[in-house]
């Protein structure tokens, strides 16, 4: 009977202390586009549905929506794996580099500069727009989850910040490599790992 009572205790005391996580006021939220370039999402038609619908969900509630794409990485003198296979995709036809269509853009977002680094946070823009803006929680999504956005969530959370991956948002090399980040990875990292469907349920006003 105790130890019930004791359970009961902690579930209750770690629900109220999580509540927070749970919460996306809409003053401190980004909705951060990584690498949503047509030479990833062209071949990916669902997934740029997706990501249509995390647009639209970010603008109804008045989060600060954010395009960071990749450029070709040039004069590098040790380009990496991840690096080559990124060039070889952006340039793979002259609209390659664009921003895809399936997010759009609005007069209200924010445009990175293009980088040449994995991670978001290889920008100096990054920070500086996190500190003016007083952002709190950033909402990930991109098809590149195994590599740029995976960087990028490490990096958030090493700064603190309350980070979201937007399961149904994110795409990777391969199937096996989806799975791997979804299910294992990018939990142990990011506080919640959810579908669109699901998000857009916790972050009602």
């Amino acid at each position: 009977m105790l130890n019930r009572l004791l359970n009961a205790a902690t579930g209750w005391y770690v629900q109220r202390g999580l509540r927070a996580y749970h919460h996306y006021p809409a003053n401190k939220t980004a909705v951060v586009f990584i690498d949503v370039q047509d030479a990833f999402i062209a071949p990916e038609p669902t997934l740029a549905a997706s990501l249509a619908g995390l647009a639209r969900l970010a603008r109804s509630r008045q989060f600060l929506v954010v395009h960071a794409p990749m450029t070709v990485l040039s004069g590098a003198s040790f380009p990496t794996p991840a690096h080559r296979e990124i060039e070889r995709s952006l340039s793979s036809q002259p609209e390659a580099p664009n921003i895809s269509s399936a997010v759009g853009l609005s007069p209200s977002d924010v445009v990175l500069p293009k980088r040449s680094t994995l991670s978001i946070f290889g920008l100096p823009e990054v920070d500086a727009l996190i500190e003016s803006r007083g952002l709190e929680h950033l909402i990930l999504a991109g098809p590149l989850g195994d590599l740029t956005l995976d960087s990028s969530l490490r990096d958030a959370v090493q700064r603190d910040l309350h980070v979201t991956v937007v399961s149904d948002c994110v795409a990777a090399s391969s199937a096996a490599a989806l799975e791997l980040e979804l299910r294992y990875t990018m939990p142990r990292y990011a506080h919640l790992v959810t579908e669109l469907e699901h998000l857009e349920r916790l972050s009602r006003p």
